[in-house]
């Protein structure tokens, strides 16, 4: 039997309340709004993700017309909208960034098992501001913004390191910040390419797959021979490169590999650290093609969680509703999980949950299987 009568307590009992407590003690999370504590906030704004609320007296409607639901939760009180506004502008977004963390600290060895090395897609997202009404995001002459600079584990839907940012920040000044290790192995877009980062990659140990630019300057010190069986594999070459700049911030040797895309029938050109015996040619470019399952989460996270309309209009109101969301997120993955749906995508899983507790509430219609379940 499920501890918990309400979709938010089921989600929100994987938040262990002894933790989430001490970090909230830690960080003096609390020192400015002791009536409406960050537990208090964090339920309500969970609740109007699940929900779909679009501000904060429809959060405030709908939260009260379910008030006794709540209470389980230690929901004590009705909530006003002028509470959460004031929680959302003064307390400090930093406590749900290191909320965020915690939790992917504690799900990582359930999710991943003992699986120790990563593969990463690295990107970033706009999230598109009204100008008039967040001028502190401003980052065009009448465009406001900020940016998610995202981590991403590939094979299980992580996103294990979060930054958000102006959105006048250009990628390739955040590889730096990306909280990579040796052994760790990473692949993104154009956008990326820092050869200085490059030369400090390969000193640490760190594998990466990105596009050679079309400019890039370069002279061929080997030819790697291609296997018949390498399928879309044109080319594969050791390269130095010889732009002044390029070669003097990455005087490495480095490979290139030109591939076929399946689905254009385009030559993509790769450049890689990835020299040893084990990394063929077509696994690289296999990498690579992860790469897109970030766009999909992107994609996801836009369509089903609310990071693109906002309850508040401050830096920290926007910075305090992304980090939930993302939170919402790695609750909703490890669900997937737990009922043995990651074959479903985001997007479907989220669509069925609704749909099931659609039909069970306006049918009484019994649906076997641990969705049904959850939604019990």
């Amino acid at each position: 039997m499920n501890k918990y009568n309400t979709q938010p307590g089921q989600l929100l009992d994987e938040i262990k309340r002894p933790e989430f407590y001490k970090l909230a003690k830690d960080m003096n999370a609390d020192r400015y709004c002791k009536t409406f504590t960050a537990w208090d906030q964090f339920v309500v704004l969970s609740f109007a993700q699940l929900s779909g609320q679009h501000g904060l007296r429809s959060i405030e409607n709908a939260l009260n017309s379910h008030y006794s639901s709540f209470y389980h939760l230690n929901i004590r009180k009705p909530v006003k909208h002028s509470t959460l506004s004031y929680a959302d502008s003064h307390r400090d977004a930093a406590f749900f960034e290191a909320l965020y963390y915690q939790t992917v600290e504690r799900m990582s060895p359930f999710i991943r098992g003992a699986k120790k090395k990563e593969i990463y897609a690295i990107d970033a997202t706009t999230i598109s501001l009204c100008f008039t009404l967040f001028k502190w995001a401003l980052f065009r002459n009448t465009k406001s913004g900020v940016k998610m600079h995202v981590k991403y584990d590939t094979e299980y839907g992580i996103p294990e390191f979060i930054a958000i940012s102006n959105a006048n920040k250009h990628e390739n000044s955040t590889l730096k910040d990306m909280k990579l290790k040796k052994g760790d192995t990473v692949t993104f877009d154009l956008g990326y390419v820092n050869y200085k980062q490059f030369h400090q990659f390969c000193r640490n140990g760190i594998y990466f797959v990105t596009r050679l630019k079309d400019n890039a300057a370069y002279t061929v010190i080997a030819d790697n021979p291609v296997p018949p069986t390498a399928g879309n594999i044109k080319s594969d070459e050791l390269i130095l490169l010889t732009g002044d700049k390029a070669m003097h911030d990455c005087p490495e040797f480095l490979r290139k590999i030109t591939s076929t895309d399946h689905d254009t029938g385009k030559d993509i050109t790769l450049l890689t650290d990835m020299k040893r015996k084990e990394d063929s040619a077509e696994n690289i470019s296999m990498i690579y093609r992860k790469r897109w399952q970030i766009e999909l989460f992107f994609k996801a996270v836009k369509q089903n969680l609310r990071i693109e309309r906002f309850y508040g209009n401050s830096e920290n109101a926007v910075r305090t509703q992304v980090w939930i969301s993302m939170i919402m997120y790695l609750l909703f993955l490890l669900l997937r999980i737990k009922t043995g749906c990651m074959n479903r995508n985001f997007t479907s899983f989220i669509s069925e949950i609704k749909l099931v507790k659609f039909l069970f509430l306006s049918t009484g219609i019994y649906m076997h299987g641990s969705l049904f379940i959850f939604l019990l």
